[in-house]
């Protein structure tokens, strides 16, 4: 059986030169089934192509929301602080004010009437409050705040301070379990049971005066803590020698005994 072949002629616009190649038709076939497998090739190339284009296309769109996300995320985090700040603030308040979250306006009357400070100190000490009424400086304000001039305990001072007695401070009784603050900042030094005095906290204010918070129900602070002014230290109880829940409360300076309410302000 005789072969079969082609003739390809590549002709130039010079009629000179025409080329003549003669492939057989097992060759045509093969160049066929080449120019195929190249086409496929071609278009899974360009299909290829087309999807690193789109995974790029959406990269760009990922990666710029992404930062839209951290940015939406940093003004979150922002907010949630801002609500912290504002809900310590709040409890505090309510804290001291013994309101809680008691909604009848009558009854929140009634505390704050119950507990106004009901004493007239024979005498005032003399501090120095230079800059009050005007900007303060750093250092000012904080040694303003390491001051115990805020009274400790929402209630009734029950017990004054007397050298003829020894009794060296004051009784603020109040409703078990109410919150004990830190009278002025400064650092713990002392957080225990002291015997007949109960659980009780010492804070050394660093600037002469030390206070002392006693009969605790529990203590909410630890020994080496820097507290502020204002911040729970403990709760009213009446943990050692004592007839029913009440704070006592006595402050130094430079180890000498000092009346309280010659110290309170607020």
């Amino acid at each position: 059986m005789s072969r079969k072949y082609y003739t390809i002629q590549i002709i130039p616009e010079n009629p000179y030169g025409v080329k003549k190649y003669r492939i057989s038709s097992k060759q045509f076939i093969l160049f066929n089934i080449g120019l195929v497998i190249v086409a496929i090739i071609l278009i899974l190339f360009i299909v290829h192509i087309v999807k690193i284009n789109k995974t790029l296309a959406n990269y760009e769109k990922m990666r710029v929301h992404n930062a839209q996300l951290v940015k939406q995320n940093a003004n979150y985090e922002e907010l949630f602080s801002r609500l912290d700040s504002l809900w310590i603030m709040e409890n505090r308040i309510q804290n001291i004010f013994e309101t809680f979250l008691e909604n009848d306006s009558n009854k929140i009357n009634s505390i704050l009437e119950r507990n106004r400070f009901a004493h007239v100190p024979s005498q005032k000490n003399s501090i120095d409050f230079e800059g009050i009424h005007n900007w303060l400086t750093t250092d000012e304000k904080i040694r303003m705040e390491r001051i115990p001039n805020v009274i400790p305990a929402v209630g009734i001072i029950s017990k004054k301070f007397s050298y003829e007695n020894k009794h060296l401070g004051i009784d603020i009784s109040a409703r078990k379990g109410n919150p004990v603050f830190a009278s002025g900042s400064g650092k713990v030094t002392f957080a225990g049971n002291s015997g007949d005095l109960g659980n009780t906290v010492v804070i050394n204010h660093q600037n002469g005066y030390k206070s002392s918070y006693s009969h605790l129900k529990t203590i909410r602070t630890r020994k080496g803590a820097n507290v502020t002014k204002g911040d729970v230290i403990g709760y009213i109880g009446d943990t050692g020698n004592t007839s029913g829940p009440h704070l006592h409360y006595s402050v130094t300076k430079n180890n000498v005994p000092q009346d309280p309410e010659t110290i309170f302000t607020y």
